[in-house]
């Protein structure tokens, strides 16, 4: 019989490791002259590597099974986290990194349940013989592979919302958690390796310090705020000292100023009260409008319903926010592009980047929430000036038909011509209301002009979507702070300045071609002697390139569908170890 804790719970020396060399010797540890601690070796035919031995889910069980195999290959199938007479010097490390796992957005309850914790105190208490110490060993390395395979590719599973559309790029499922645990020795070289298998690019950091600024603020969060009509500054309110505290509060941490060391709820307390604490000053009202520019909103300091309705999410839920993006890092693929588009969908805008630099930026309109731009990623390829329009089928048959139904001359002058099985047709003399009209077999096509419903340029991307980037005569529309407006495809807020990049280095293409071009009678296409990569995003939490911490509302629901799979804890079940009654 081994007891693991009993010997070393009457023994005042430390665990310590010796050499680090992959061999039996290297991971033999010296409690005292009387005893030394070594891995078993396991009897491969008696263990099962080809699953889990913890039930963590069907879709993670084949990937963890075969990281679980490899890493015991690593070390030629010995115990890595309890030895014959108690644990390894890797194992406290261990266990604390599943159980501060709350750093990286996850759930550290997803890998050591109270169930599991138990069953370690079990064998703690009462000792365990070989064969049983390798069932717990094997447990716990599911569990931290699991650990840092949602450390490195997200714990998020499904990503698409109903009828949307989101192309999640294909993980690369090549052991890189592995090889990282492979050359581990020491605690020190564990903290390394772990912090290596999370993603490496600096927004990731830095969302993880404003995670852990908004979990430490949380709990000081505040009753939701009601006013009974917008509040301007140089009015006065009841509910002031509210609005005060809670916009003080998410300042503080979205500026990463929190310190967990200091009485906070009395400091901003005191600090955000004036003396006349029911008038909306100038001090509050900076503090709005920086608020609100986080937010994407128009910074006016005023409090209308999109700003309430922010001030309104509790706190607890910007820090899941931070959380869910931070999983999208893990399984967004990695720009390695020196040019290329990027369009975040919730934000409203295009930025192209050449390198880290951002070179070009503006508004754009996306998706509405029932017709939503997809989440991929594709190439431009070519420019078409004064474009044609072909309505798309799903266009035809909730918009076109029916306003044809209550007006047959309704596109007649907005240069539609109408196709029905590829022969024009004079929509006026059609009946309309005929209940089996199909819209497959029409056709309908809007002529360059001022109203043609892509505007004067469209950039065209190859996908089987029918997505693109493209002008329209709608320009009011880019004032708004919600700009979910459109049928799916990007509409800009500068078309020509993103022709004359595209174009700057093609002989010929000045702005006054480019403008003529975007003013012609027929279509012109032109090929861009460079693709350009353009990544459709929807990040609703990032920090800029400022330092500021921006959220912006889920237009579509993302981030609802996927924060329930991201809080989804633990619901499997530990394998029984069956412990003895005494020791060795």
């Amino acid at each position: 019989m081994v007891t693991l804790w009993g010997i070393l719970s009457s023994c005042s020396h430390q665990v310590a490791p010796t050499a680090s060399a992959p061999s039996a010797q290297a991971d033999t540890v010296v409690l005292t002259k009387a005893v030394v601690l070594r891995p078993i070796v396991i009897d491969t035919a008696d263990q099962a590597f080809h699953t889990t031995t913890s039930a963590i889910g069907a879709y993670w069980n084949a990937e963890v099974s075969a990281k679980s195999e490899s890493l015991y290959k690593q070390h030629n199938y010995r115990t890595l986290w309890f030895y014959d007479h108690g644990p390894s010097p890797l194992f406290s490390t261990a266990l604390n990194l599943m159980k501060t796992a709350d750093v990286h957005g996850l759930d550290p309850s997803v890998y050591v349940d109270n169930e599991f914790e138990s069953l370690i105190n079990d064998v703690v208490k009462n000792g365990a013989d070989a064969r049983q110490v390798i069932a717990l060993d094997r447990q716990f390395t599911d569990r931290f592979l699991l650990f840092t395979t949602h450390l490195s590719e997200g714990k998020v599973i499904t990503v698409v919302n109903g009828k949307s559309v989101w192309k999640r790029a294909a993980t690369q499922r090549a052991m890189n958690d592995v090889r990282e645990l492979t050359l581990v020795y020491t605690a020190g070289e564990l903290i390394a390796a772990v912090d290596r298998i999370a993603p490496q690019s600096p927004q990731y950091a830095r969302l993880k310090q404003a995670l852990a600024a908004y979990r430490a603020v949380q709990k000081n969060d505040v009753a939701p705020i009601s006013i009974p009509s917008a509040l301007k500054p140089g009015e006065r309110s009841a509910a002031l000292p509210q609005i005060r505290r809670k916009v003080f509060n998410l300042n503080l941490a979205a500026a990463g100023a929190y310190s967990v060391n200091k009485d906070t709820t009395q400091s901003i307390a005191v600090n955000a009260l004036p003396v006349d604490s029911l008038y909306y000053d100038s001090e509050l009202s900076a503090a709005v409008q920086s608020f609100q520019r986080r937010h994407g909103l128009t910074g006016d300091g005023v409090i209308g319903d999109r700003t309430l309705r922010y001030m309104n999410q509790r706190i607890s839920d910007y820090a899941d926010q931070i959380a869910l993006n931070m999983d999208r890092l893990r399984w967004t693929p990695t720009i390695s592009s020196e040019r290329y588009l990027l369009v975040n969908i919730p934000d409203y805008k295009l930025t192209v980047y050449e390198g880290a630099q951002r070179t070009l930026e503006m508004r754009v309109i996306v998706g509405s929430a029932n017709t939503p731009t997809p989440v991929f990623n594709d190439q431009l390829n070519h420019i078409v000036f004064s474009p044609t329009w072909t309505v798309p089928v799903s266009i035809v048959r909730k918009e076109i038909i029916p306003n044809l139904r209550k007006d047959s001359t309704y596109y007649s002058e907005k240069n539609f011509v109408i196709y029905k099985q590829d022969v024009q047709i004079d929509p006026a003399l059609e009946n309309w209301k005929d209940p089996n009209i199909n819209p497959y077999q029409l056709r309908v096509v809007q002529n360059p002009g001022a109203d043609n419903s892509l505007g004067s340029v469209k950039f065209m991307m190859p996908n089987n979507m029918s997505v693109y980037l493209h002008d329209t005569p709608s320009r009011r529309l880019f004032a708004r702070d919600y700009r979910a407006l459109s049928h799916g495809c990007v509409r800009l807020g500068e078309p020509a300045k993103l022709a004359a990049y595209l174009l700057r280095d093609q002989q010929g293409w000045d702005a006054e071609r480019i403008t003529k071009a975007m003013s012609g009678s027929s279509p012109a296409t032109i090929l861009l002697k460079q693709r350009y990569p353009v990544y459709l995003t929807y990040q609703t939490a990032w920090v800029d390139d400022n330092g500021s911490l921006q959220f912006r509302e889920d237009i579509y629901g993302h981030d609802k569908m996927q924060l329930k799979q991201l809080r989804t804890t633990h619901s499997g079940t530990v394998t029984a170890v069956a412990v003895s009654a005494a020791g060795m």
